[in-house]
């Protein structure tokens, strides 16, 4: 088990970037990020990203060709509804007049849909499903490392909404743009998870 723990921990923070930088992204276009936001984000994302390992070390190696022809289309499919979303707010932003934006109904200071949420959370942890394979066929143990995984992910997590917040205050007016950068990131992320799958190839 010792021996496991530093692979784990590298696994795991390497499966959180997708998280952290959709979560960086998210909160630099909100005037107004709370405590309870940056819970919500860690939570979520870190429940995802220790249920998918689980799902993967279940399913096995049997199914581990079907679920690899589709796992990344679907992340990919997923971002890709995210961000035209993101850029549909960002251009709304911009077009808005500024005493619009500075007003209480503002959209960047309106609450994160539970369900954006939960796809931004099953698309970033996608590729989790694969570590769950290889340990399944390495006959490796999957409750304290999926455990770590969700633990680590949901500090980062955290931390980069966190981030976000420190980056919205110094351009709270530039929301719109920002949306609009946060989907570039997003179709970026689903086009690195094709690339990485060989779609390319």
């Amino acid at each position: 088990m010792n021996s496991l723990i530093p692979e784990v921990c590298g696994i795991a923070v390497a499966l959180s970037i997708d998280a952290m930088v959709v979560s960086c992204c998210w909160s630099a276009t909100r005037q107004r990020v709370t405590a309870g936001d940056v819970l919500k984000f860690a939570v979520v994302f870190g429940f995802f990203q220790a249920l998918m390992p689980v799902g993967g070390w279940l399913a096995g190696a049997a199914f581990s060709s079907v679920i690899n022809a589709w796992d990344h289309w679907a992340a990919f499919g997923l971002l890709a509804i995210v961000a035209a979303n993101m850029f549909k707010e960002g251009f709304s932003s911009e077009n808005k007049e500024d005493d619009t934006l500075k007003s209480g109904d503002d959209a960047r200071d309106s609450d994160i849909s539970l369900l954006t949420l939960l796809t931004l959370a099953v698309a970033t942890s996608l590729d989790a499903l694969a570590v769950g394979f290889s340990f399944a066929l390495a006959d490796y143990p999957i409750v304290w490392p999926a455990a770590l995984i969700g633990i680590i992910c949901f500090a980062l997590t955290a931390a980069a909404v966190l981030l976000g917040r420190t980056l919205s205050e110094k351009a709270a007016r530039h929301g719109g743009r920002l949306s609009i950068f946060g989907g570039l990131i997003l179709l970026a992320i689903g086009v690195k998870i094709l690339i990485e799958h060989g779609v390319f190839a």
